[in-house]
């Protein structure tokens, strides 16, 4: 039988390690600490866990430093911090980081150093955030776990389990205080989903919301960052590049809402507009069950627990039974058509280079011969049904996955039944579809002491509600859950 459970495999980070976004910064602006003394706090943290969590692929500790250094001697020549100056943040091992190896997780890609940093990365920096490493994934982020035949297997910092995938590596560094955030990337629920099984907080913007471009392989098959001069990746007939977006993760929502107004180049004037959202008379939907896959029990128990908090708290929660029907199999539909052009331009002929399970995915695309067009047209036609039964409700709340998390085989119990594979991220599947923000966000824990999140879907034009929503959600749980740290 599967047994997850929460149990004591690291110790609690120390000093300045495990520390927010915001804190960092402000201690940072107070002469508290240096900035070089953050950084190697966290590489000190990374050293401790990485024996047990396996997450990083490239840790960037001279390059770290050397920024660290020529940060400090801007402040202290009157330099005005930026948002995230003096923050470490790590990157999932997708995105490109200029000078810094991105592999994919694959043999393929074993020599791959892009001439430039994604967009997104770009402007982290540019605010003064600090890269420490990179991150594992499976190979080319197709998988549920995070595990790949290049660096091996990550787990989690909650136990002998997954953190899951495919921003497995992301969501476990920064579950272990190793990383004050991280940026991943969310196809069907690559962010959501680890999220949930790290028990921090993560955001799939809405399509088009934060830059996409320097995911790779880009458009062509392009390994380089592919976006020289700052023009975004030209336009691909890709499912994958359709659905798929960059993200960050946090422990709080209030470090997620500063690292995404600067992904998305808007400036946050007011730490005010960060205040909770006022609650009373605020009305949330919610999507009990819907035609995917089955909710396990345990969960479902978290989730109304957390339903009944909120009207305690003077919210209206309204049922939606059923309004997400229909998603998660046209998803899966369309996916099906793909035939990973881009990917298989990148591979070339070092498909020798390539594990076993992505080449038989990638060889195997499409694995339907369906015409894709009438499937868009029905999503369209899906989608706004959808919206017209979510109008009762600018928030909407949906489970993330049918369980708390899963074994490092990708399986988990689910009422008794063994489920596998993407079985597992059908409700992020679902919320995919729809291209609406979704933030993924721990509300409870189930009976083995693992976090249980909720994905809260942001109806049109109400994306600032939902990080407000976030925010309340932190002061009314508490915050995200941190492991059952090993006594040292």
């Amino acid at each position: 039988m599967i047994a997850l459970r929460s149990t004591a495999v690291l110790t609690a980070p120390a000093g300045p390690a495990g520390w927010g976004v915001r804190r960092i910064r402000e201690a940072l602006v107070a002469r508290q600490f240096t900035v070089v003394e953050i950084i190697t706090a966290h590489l000190d943290r990374l050293d401790e866990v990485e024996p047990w969590l396996n997450a990083t692929v490239t840790i960037c500790r001279d390059e770290a430093l050397a920024t660290a250094r020529r940060l400090q001697a801007s402040l202290d020549a009157g330099m005005v911090p930026g948002p995230l100056f003096g923050v470490p943040f790590t990157v999932k091992d997708v995105i490109a980081t200029a000078g810094v190896a991105t592999r994919c997780g694959s043999g393929a890609f074993a020599d791959n150093v892009p001439s430039v940093d994604a967009t997104s990365v770009a402007r982290l920096r540019e605010a003064g955030a600090v890269l420490i490493a990179k991150t594992n994934c499976p190979e080319f982020a197709f998988g549920v776990t995070t595990a790949n035949a290049t660096f091996g297997e990550t787990r989690s910092p909650w136990g002998e389990h997954s953190p899951g995938g495919s921003s497995g590596g992301e969501a476990a560094l920064l579950a272990a205080g190793a990383s004050a955030f991280g940026l991943g990337t969310d196809y069907g629920g690559s962010l959501r989903w680890p999220a949930q099984c790290c028990g921090v907080v993560a955001m799939r913007p809405r399509l088009g919301a934060v830059d996409g471009a320097g995911q790779l392989p880009e458009a062509g098959g392009r390994m380089d960052g592919g976006h020289v001069g700052g023009a975004r990746a030209e336009p691909t007939t890709s499912v994958q590049r359709h659905f798929q977006v960059v993200g960050p993760l946090a422990r709080s929502v209030e470090d997620l809402a500063l690292v995404l107004a600067v992904l998305q180049d808007a400036a946050v004037e007011r730490l005010d507009d960060l205040e909770p959202l006022d609650s009373k008379g605020l009305t949330i939907g919610w999507v009990v069950e819907e035609d995917s896959q089955p909710v396990d029990a345990s969960v479902h128990a978290v989730i109304a627990a957390f339903a009944d908090a909120l009207t305690t708290a003077g919210l209206t929660v309204v049922t939606l039974p059923h309004a997400f029907d229909g998603l998660h199999a046209t998803f899966n539909a369309l996916r099906a058509t793909d035939a990973m052009t881009d990917l298989r331009a990148a591979i070339g002929d070092r498909w020798d280079a390539v594990g076993a399970g992505a080449r038989a995915s990638v060889e195997g695309a499409p694995a339907s011969a369906a015409d894709p067009a009438p499937l868009w047209v029905a999503l369209e036609t899906l989608r706004a049904a959808t919206l017209e039964q979510m109008a009762v409700a600018p928030l909407v709340m949906f489970p993330v996955a049918p369980a708390a998390g899963c074994a490092l085989d990708g399986t988990a119990l689910v009422d008794g039944t063994l489920t596998a594979g993407f079985a597992l991220m059908a409700q992020c599947r679902a919320v995919t579809a729809l291209g609406l923000a979704a933030l993924s966000i721990p509300v409870g824990r189930d009976a083995n002491g693992l976090p249980v999140s909720v994905q809260i879907v942001a109806t049109p034009g109400h994306e600032a509600s939902l990080v407000r929503l976030g925010r309340f959600i932190d002061v009314l749980t508490g915050g995200a859950p941190t492991p059952a740290w090993r006594s040292s």
